[in-house]
């Protein structure tokens, strides 16, 4: 009789990157096949207990890895294959586009030994494939503890590819359609920069827009929920944002009242203005912030959506002031 619950998963001796792997995407993805795969403990075994096969312990609520000679077990398969790779066609996510990374690093640690290319020292040594090496060894009599931390790591990966493959594509589709988002182009210099406008309170989607999968915008502007917006560049345009920080503050002030007798280079420089809290310009990232992804005690700025894309163009053209001059 088969069991009603999958309550173990068992590997042969210590984990691998790529046994790893293959426990993650059946955990992540595998419960419909497997009810119960998802709370399943992790079991080490040498052997086959004597009399037990594959498939007479599925019947029990245990599924082997690399072990047995069974489906999951990769070892003498034709092609050169992984138990994660075996696990992820048996489940048919074998196409999902958030498990390439992963499964591609299972291939390369498994078949070439390099899970970490780089051959600088540091690199090597604070690679995830160096890692799960130095816990197997000082988790000698412990090696189900190597799964409880490492588990979480890949479920992080996982959830970022999830939003950077899927999500973050999706939602940013709908923003244009409803208008919740504005593309558009201004030149700086000699530089034509690609700018977007956008609403939403995602901390990932400032970065995925700026990557390449996600059309290499030059300037991101995020307006959250809450009214603050923060201004993103990508670091490859080495973008200008002198102008753009002085025609925020003059413009900020003015709508809150305020006058100040300054120049558009006091206007322009880093940091915070004591006068004008609202905008933090920050040369390591180059970007402009009305107090980040969480503004906490910093207000929203007063400058309207309506006219923001105006200052935005304005101040990015440096058409109001050149710090140049």
């Amino acid at each position: 009789m088969t069991s009603n619950l999958y309550r173990k998963i068992v590997l042969p001796t210590r984990t691998q990157p790529d046994t790893l792997v293959a426990i993650f995407i059946l955990k992540k993805f595998g419960e419909e096949k497997f009810p119960g795969i998802k709370e399943a403990e992790v079991d080490f075994w040498q052997v086959v207990p004597e009399g037990e096969t594959d498939a007479s312990l599925d019947k029990k609520g245990v599924i082997l890895i690399d072990l047995g000679g069974g489906r999951f077990d990769h070892h003498d398969k034709k092609p050169q294959t992984t138990a994660s790779d075996l696990i992820a066609n048996y489940l048919g996510v074998e196409e999902d586009i958030s498990l390439v990374k992963l499964l591609e690093y299972a291939r390369r640690d498994d078949f070439f030994g390099k899970g970490t290319i780089s051959n600088d020292s540091i690199d090597r040594a604070f690679g995830l494939s160096a890692l799960v090496a130095a816990l197997n060894k000082s988790l000698v009599k412990n090696p189900g503890r190597v799964v409880d931390i490492i588990m979480p790591i890949l479920v992080a990966h996982h959830n970022e590819e999830a939003r950077r493959t899927k999500e973050l594509p999706q939602e940013f589709e709908e923003k244009l359609k409803s208008g919740a988002a504005e593309i558009f182009e201004v030149k700086q210099r000699d530089k034509k920069l690609k700018a977007v406008i956008i609403t939403s309170e995602s901390g990932s989607l400032a970065g995925y827009l700026r990557s390449q999968d996600g059309g290499k915008f030059d300037v991101v502007a995020q307006w959250l929920p809450s009214g603050h917006v923060n201004i993103l560049t990508r670091p490859v345009k080495r973008i200008d944002l002198r102008s753009l920080a002085a025609l925020l503050r003059v413009e900020e002030a003015t709508r809150a009242g305020k006058e100040f007798d300054m120049s558009a280079r006091e206007f322009a420089k880093f940091g915070r203005i004591k006068e004008i809290p609202e905008w933090y310009y920050d040369p390591a990232t180059n970007s402009i912030q009305n107090g980040g992804l969480n503004p906490k005690e910093v207000s929203p700025t007063k400058i309207s959506a309506a006219d923001f894309k105006k200052v935005l163009e304005l101040g990015l053209s440096e058409k109001a002031w050149d710090p140049r001059t």
